[in-house]
């Protein structure tokens, strides 16, 4: 079979890079060319609050040049992403548009909760070693230019994901503005560093036993290469380290001024300004989490954007559930505001049975099952807010939420569902499908109205007739389920263009029919 090649491009807040990739079933995912140039948008982002007309200059020239590499590699797709610096642009639809009309290039700016995913997907591609450290308990710590992530795992599943706003960059560019001696600047990043992740132990950390880090994003992986690489060491081999040698690393760049950095490791000077506060960064969190190992697997964002072009495609066999990974983080989220846990798998399970009833007629996608589930599990997640208007205070909750894994717009969609649970019609701007599934989740609700889960398991099935028959063996008193499902049918029934049915089985002597 012929080989496959894709193109990858990050257009990121210090630097523009290019991967170029080959598929194929045997050899999976392989780079086979690699270009990078330093642009430092997000120092315009981060202090001006857009991007200066000389650097989107410089951004199309070296965009122009992507394009020529590409063509002659005739890949056969291409993908470019933009992150932090051209999401908190106030001009970033303007630089969008010249780099499509003069390079023909179409940037998608993603969210940060769909960088995250991709970062993730880079890791799985990297073979069994990133499920096993999971299975053990890991934090999947990335210090980017812009902010960190820090995401956490047990068995296998992410528990939790956090986005700090504590980039390099950033860092770098608070630093720059004061005349302080090297060692003020050290003392200035650790006590800025040291209240957000004190903030972050309490609130993400109690109780949770993580033995390993895995260390990722372009500072450490720069880093770490040319430290290894200085000291004769080769850092594909020696891609663990225990906490011994990663104080080592934080050392050899504490110890050193950005000039004898820039020639020990043969750095540019751009480069060099970002070392320090990722340093800083990576020790300061392998001693909050309290890991045994850190894994540096080299990693980048690029090699996310590839793995997710192939899993798609089916080009290479995926070994991890991404679903399964943002199920649990939302079950951990649903958890922490107080839903009680029968009642809620209990709901969730009725909404999906609903939803397979309908999927076929309704055109609903596999897709969609994971988004009513997510909403599923979060319904009235408000009440730990303000239990008088719990669907509006869940729609607050989330927005404010960060989900690994959803776009900008399925994170929208939940936000409405779960706003509008309640009251379908409230408001006349509610989506179609999020109408269609606060309707599901209403009404699987009222199924389970008294908490105590009677019914047992129900039967569902969407007749010819245009009715949806819900029934139920269990032959004692359902009255407050019933009274509730009735309540729930009009909107239904105005939404889907179908009525649903409750019936439950004749139990001799209870009157129930």
């Amino acid at each position: 079979m012929a080989l496959k090649r894709f193109a990858s491009i990050d257009v990121g807040s210090f630097e523009i890079e290019l991967g170029i990739y080959e598929f194929s079933k045997g050899g999976g995912i392989r780079l086979v060319d690699n270009v990078r140039h330093v642009i430092a948008l997000g120092s315009d982002t981060y202090r001006n609050g857009e991007i200066s007309f000389p650097l989107v200059q410089e951004l199309i020239a070296v965009l122009k040049d992507f394009t020529r590499i590409i063509a002659e590699y005739r890949c056969e797709a291409y993908r470019a992403i933009a992150t932090s610096a051209m999401r908190e642009a106030t001009n970033s639809a303007i630089v969008l548009d010249q780099i499509k009309t003069r390079t023909g290039l179409s940037v998608q700016i993603l969210s940060n909760a769909e960088q995250r995913m991709l970062v993730l997907k880079a890791l799985a591609a990297c073979g069994e070693r990133f499920d096993a450290l999971a299975n053990e308990g890991a934090a999947v710590v990335e210090a980017g230019f812009g902010s960190m992530q820090v995401s956490l795992y047990e068995a296998g599943k992410m528990q939790s994901t956090q986005n700090l706003r504590l980039g390099a960059l950033r860092l770098r560019d608070t630093l720059q503005q004061l005349n302080s001696a090297r060692d003020d600047r050290e003392r200035i990043l650790q006590e800025t560093v040291a209240h957000e992740l004190d903030v972050y132990e309490h609130l993400h950390l109690r109780g949770r036993r993580v033995r390993h880090m895995i260390a990722i994003g372009d500072p450490i992986r720069v880093l770490y290469d040319k430290i290894m690489r200085a000291q004769q060491l080769n850092p594909e081999e020696e891609s663990f380290a225990d906490i011994g040698r990663m104080k080592g690393l934080y050392q050899y760049v504490i110890a050193r001024t950005e000039a004898e950095l820039e020639e020990t490791l043969d750095l540019n000077p751009a480069t060099t300004g970002v070392l320090l506060p990722a340093a800083v960064l990576y020790q300061r969190m392998a001693e909050t989490v309290g890991a045994e190992m850190v894994w540096f697997p080299g990693t980048r964002l690029i090699d996310g954007v590839a793995a997710d072009y192939a899993f798609e495609k089916k080009l290479v066999q995926r070994t991890h559930d991404f679903d399964a990974d943002i199920l649990a983080a939302v079950q951990e989220l649903a958890t922490r505001y107080g839903e009680r846990t029968a009642h809620r798998r209990y709901t969730v399970g009725c909404a999906l049975q609903i939803f397979d009833a309908l999927k076929k007629a309704q055109g609903f996608t596999a897709r969609d099952r994971l988004l009513l589930e997510i909403a599923a599990t979060l319904h009235h997640c408000g009440r730990f807010l303000n239990m008088g208007n719990a669907s509006e205070s869940s729609g607050d909750i989330i927005r404010a939420t960060e989900i690994v894994g959803l776009s900008t717009e399925e994170h929208a969609l939940i936000v409405q569902i779960l706003r509008n649970e309640d009251d379908v019609f409230g408001r006349r701007d509610i989506p179609l499908k999020a109408a269609k599934f606060a309707a599901v989740i209403r009404l699987a609700n009222a199924m389970d109205r008294s908490a105590k889960q009677k019914a047992g398991a129900y039967r569902i099935r969407l007749r010819e007739d245009g009715t949806l028959p819900v029934a139920t063996d269990f032959g004692g008193d359902m009255t407050l389920e019933r009274l509730s499902f009735e309540q729930c049918i009009p909107s239904f029934s105005n939404v889907f263009g179908i009525s649903p049915v409750f019936r439950q089985r004749r139990s001799l002597g209870s009157g129930v029919v």
